[in-house]
């Protein structure tokens, strides 16, 4: 570990997590790059240390390029950076580390993701090259996909994992690093607003994934009904054997009944409770289908 305690570093990003642990570890880090307005930033200003808020990309490359350090850590920067050139002829290493278990889930928004599309998550440390999340990885932190967690729960058991993947890396001196396997199955994910449209001809478990991906304060899974926007943050899947038996009459995506400003909704083999955020048009009642123009 006395190699990596004696080398200097700069960090750039849009977190603390990692930061946090590269401090608590005693490295030398020499300039801290904050994206404007992040958590990072405030984080920074409350603790009172020294940090830089990143201007542009040209700006970025240029404080990099006069730097002198031998690490680089990227944590949650949105800017993709020109590798070869920074690194070309000198010593200097670029890491970073990502939410997800690459190569899965590339992209800017694999936490969401890995719920749409029913995916295991996690953490990975790993070199960077000119590829967007590509480079050799040298460590990971993998979360299992289940369906009782949502968006805001993964996005703290992913900074937990991003920390965890970081330590393990630098406990190995950021050595031992493999090449990023394609199986040709992965995904790269970028939030897209038709993502968060429920859509009612898909099976309640998808409709779960989809409310689960975007349940945070900031996104939200809905659909219209009337032309009324109605956002929903929570579902559950019901599948009580009585409940069935009363509502096996009913059509596809029918609504079975509305309590407590919760809607009650017939699928193929269950129901699906939903709890909208906002009150309910007087329109929609027992007898409405979703999903319908």
């Amino acid at each position: 570990m006395e190699s990596i305690l004696s080398k200097k570093y700069c960090f750039a990003g849009n977190r603390f997590f990692v930061l946090g642990e590269m401090l608590n570890a005693g490295l030398d880090v020499v300039r801290i790059f904050a994206v404007k307005g992040s958590f990072l930033e405030r984080e920074l200003t409350s603790k009172g240390l020294r940090y830089e808020v990143i201007e542009n990309n040209k700006w970025l490359v240029e404080q990099l390029m006069s730097t002198p350090f031998h690490y680089f850590v990227s944590n949650g920067l949105p800017i993709i950076l020109p590798i070869t050139k920074l690194s070309e002829g000198n010593y200097k290493k670029f890491i970073n580390i990502h939410p997800s278990y690459l190569p899965d889930l590339r992209g800017i928004d694999p936490v969401p993701g890995s719920l749409l599309y029913g995916r295991s998550s996690g953490a990975t440390c790993h070199y960077m090259n000119d590829a967007i999340d590509g480079g050799d990885i040298i460590a990971q932190v993998e979360i299992p996909f289940t369906t009782d967690i949502d968006c805001g729960l993964l996005y703290q058991l992913s900074f937990t994992a991003e920390k965890e993947a970081f330590r393990a890396a630098l406990q190995k001196n950021f050595d031992h690093a493999s090449p990023q396997t394609l199986t040709g199955n992965e995904i790269y994910y970028n939030l897209k607003e038709e993502d968060k449209i429920l859509d009612f001809t898909k099976d309640a478990a998808h409709l779960l994934r989809q409310i689960n991906a975007f349940n945070t304060r900031s996104q939200g899974a809905y659909f219209t009904f009337q032309n009324e926007k109605i956002v929903v943050r929570e579902a559950t899947i019901v599948t009580n054997t009585y409940l069935m038996a009363n509502v096996a009459h009913l059509n596809e995506n029918e609504v079975a009944m509305i309590y407590e400003g919760k809607i009650l909704l017939k699928k193929q083999d269950c129901c699906i409770k939903l709890k909208p955020e906002n009150t309910l048009p007087a329109q929609l009642k027992s007898g409405s289908i979703l999903g319908e123009s």
